[in-house]
């Protein structure tokens, strides 16, 4: 895998869209890679690297839009392989919300894990960035769902992710389980209970694990 991920972040240093989308296609047709490992062996670390900016990096903004943008265009075009794969999945028929708190703008990394729970046999809704507290009750309303996944990559919003789930508690009391994740819980795990989590979700694993509990529990087996 490393050989995969060494040559990806060639063309992605050299912002070549094209063929770092080409590249993806080509490994997933290829067997190259699975979704899981395309996103957390390659995609993932390119945008780790992406985040570390240095604050006196005059240019630094620009390309990190830049290579935003290619991951995002990866994951879309990639997605009618997460419909086919879903063809083989037993739905769990159970709902997942996934957001980001009001003034956070780094979605990808939640974008990843809504193709986790959707290639675990769950239903997910992505509604992504910036998200109106008020606007994530009535989305809970509207669809029932069993989760709301809350995407957090700026420690210093973590604050907002508590004001999202104190809303989310007021309004529909311990209804909803709250997943929490992002890089802003990394260094600071016991900020998930402090803030109001029922869990924190890291990987695809996390959420194969999560679907196999929800299995057992919805067949009773």
């Amino acid at each position: 895998m490393k050989n995969h991920k060494d040559e990806f972040m060639i063309l992605f240093e050299e912002f070549k869209k094209d063929e770092c989308v080409r590249f993806a296609i080509n490994g997933l047709n290829n067997n190259d890679f699975s979704i899981p490992e395309l996103y957390e062996q390659i995609l993932g670390p390119a945008l780790y690297a992406v985040d570390e900016c240095i604050d006196d990096d005059n240019d630094c903004i620009w390309r990190e839009h830049v290579k935003t943008a290619i991951v995002r265009t990866i994951i879309e075009s990639i997605y009618p392989y997460v419909i086919e794969a879903k063809r083989n999945i037993t739905p769990l028929n159970q709902k997942v919300v996934l957001v980001c708190p009001e003034k956070e703008y780094h979605e990808i990394g939640l974008r990843m894990m809504s193709d986790f729970f959707d290639l675990n046999g769950y239903e997910s809704i992505f509604i992504g960035s910036n998200t109106p507290r008020d606007q994530v009750c009535v989305a809970i309303s509207q669809n029932n769902p069993k989760y709301v996944a809350i995407g957090v990559t700026d420690f210093y919003l973590m604050f907002e992710a508590k004001k999202l789930i104190s809303r989310i508690r007021t309004k529909h009391e311990d209804k909803i389980k709250i997943i929490l994740g992002g890089t802003a819980f990394l260094n600071n795990p016991s900020a998930v209970s402090e803030i109001g989590g029922d869990l924190y979700l890291i990987s695809y694993n996390d959420i194969k694990n999560l679907a196999k509990e929800d299995s057992i529990h919805e067949t009773g087996i």
